[in-house]
């Protein structure tokens, strides 16, 4: 037991130093505009501040006269964006991974495990970041809530007060909602059509509640979306989970290893080495 969680605590933290390490590529020359998070950041923050002056209000008044029959349906949706399922799901699995006894299992089901726990990581990383950077961006800008529409109108900051009722820009449920559609839509690729009209729904829920402004839910989405975008090149440039295809874009790596050593593993006992 000793032995496996040595072998499990030296693998973590070389994972860690490999992560903070000097990148071992540099970005590809033609990047697409979408996968940079600088420029994901620099459209929606413009969209933003266009619906700001523009659409905010009116849709401010519709979002007091919403049904409130159908509000608990939006209060179930918008509690998915507080991230906890995928975060426990995610922290559990980096939990097991360091009980995995490497030393007695085949190089194939180590490398798969070794995978699993690098996705949980991302997915994890992802999800925390991505929430905790809108947390800290909206109590520094200080935006009203909808709720305060009557009181102080629809476009007022008190910045640095952090308090709940002045941190409406940008929306921490709609950037953890960005960060999961993103960074499950780049491990699982072909469940992209599925994730990412979740997470936007998660966004408009935001507003049906009336817990924030449009322009709020789309900056956070972005906030999400840029933060995972970001962690992904920091992956990819260590030549961890993604790489770079010929367009320059961003890929997974081929999951075949990971489900060949799994089905190995589960094959009651044929993953494990032989001993010598």
């Amino acid at each position: 037991m000793n032995r496996a969680l040595s072998e499990s605590r030296r693998r973590m933290a070389a994972g860690f130093e490999r992560v903070f390490s000097p990148a071992s590529l540099s970005f590809p020359q033609h990047r697409p505009p979408l996968e940079r998070p600088g420029m994901i950041v620099s459209i929606y923050l413009l969209l933003s501040v266009l619906l700001m002056w523009g659409a905010d209000h009116p849709l401010g008044l519709w979002m007091k006269d919403f049904p409130s029959e159908l509000r608990p349906v939006a209060k179930w949706i918008t509690d998915l964006g507080e991230g906890v399922e995928i975060l426990v799901t995610t922290g559990v699995l980096l939990i097991l991974s360091v009980f995995v006894p490497s030393s007695r299992l085949r190089r194939r089901v180590v490398v798969g495990a070794n995978s699993i726990a690098a996705a949980a990581a991302f997915i994890f990383l992802s999800v925390a970041g991505g929430g905790l950077t809108a947390s800290l961006v909206k109590n520094m800008i200080g935006r009203a809530r909808p709720s305060l529409l009557d009181t102080h109108g629809y476009f007022s900051f008190q910045p640095f007060t952090f308090d709940s009722d002045f941190a409406a820009f940008p929306s921490g449920h709609s950037a953890t909602a960005g960060a999961m559609a993103m960074s499950l839509a780049l491990v699982f690729p072909r469940l992209r059509p599925l994730f990412i009209p979740v997470g936007a729904l998660i966004c408009i829920s935001r507003q049906l509640v009336g817990a924030h402004w449009p322009s709020d839910t789309l900056m956070g989405w972005a906030v999400g979306v840029a933060f995972t975008l970001w962690l992904a090149h920091v992956f990819a440039r260590r030549r961890m989970m993604f790489f770079y295809d010929r367009d320059g874009c961003l890929r997974r790596k081929t999951g075949r290893r990971v489900l060949a050593g799994l089905w190995e593993a589960m094959r009651g006992g044929v993953g494990f080495a032989k001993p010598v």
